[in-house]
């Protein structure tokens, strides 16, 4: 089980198996629909994750799972509960939720790879190892492997995952660096690897 922030994801042998935690489904929700009342979150939920969809014997039971995950999710501090049981993500239930989002993110493949390598290279402090580890299964998350210590590459084009990652890490601009490749030998190791510019 891969854990974001805490929060698991599931994963079976089959790729297509994947279990959610309730919390996450909770900070997804919340993420999409901004305050929302305590009455409104098992419906909302319903909703837009549709694999909730139960037969009605069984909504008892999701909503009691739905309160529960409600208080783990306060006691952790993720979530912010009114007196007027209204909900809504903590500052630390944002951070939680771009966490999950940025794990969760898969770059595009193109119909054809361009013979470039997209490199990211860091210089994060070992004070900060919290943040060079995070960044490490960010990267593995995508797809990418690591060519030395702080260095990964990539086949294909993701400038959009790197402005999440600098979102999500607020990272200064000296310390995370993306750059293009042409011609990086040896490199028959890489190709094989992502299965791109070989001979079928």
């Amino acid at each position: 089980m891969r854990k974001v922030g805490g929060l698991g994801v599931k994963r079976s042998g089959n790729p297509r198996a994947m279990r959610v935690p309730i919390q996450t489904i909770v900070l997804r929700t919340l993420a999409v629909t901004g305050v929302i009342g305590v009455a409104l979150v098992a419906p909302k939920m319903a909703s837009l994750f549709k694999y909730l969809d139960r037969p009605r014997q069984e909504r008892a039971r999701t909503n009691a799972r739905v309160k529960q995950a409600l208080a783990r999710l306060k006691s952790k501090g993720l979530i912010l509960i009114g007196p007027d049981g209204s909900i809504e993500l903590s500052a630390a239930g944002v951070d939680a939720v771009e966490r999950i989002l940025a794990n969760e993110y898969q770059i595009p493949e193109p119909a054809f790879w361009d013979g470039k390598w997209r490199m990211v290279a860091f210089d994060i402090k070992e004070k900060q190892r919290k943040r060079r580890d995070e960044l490490r299964l960010l990267l593995e998350g995508v797809g990418f492997v690591r060519l030395q210590h702080s260095v990964w590459v990539h086949p294909y084009p993701c400038d959009e995952f790197i402005e999440i990652l600098k979102n999500h890490l607020a990272s200064k601009g000296d310390e995370l660096f993306y750059f293009t490749a042409q011609g990086l030998q040896p490199d028959m190791t890489l190709r094989k690897h992502f299965k791109v510019g070989i001979s079928q």
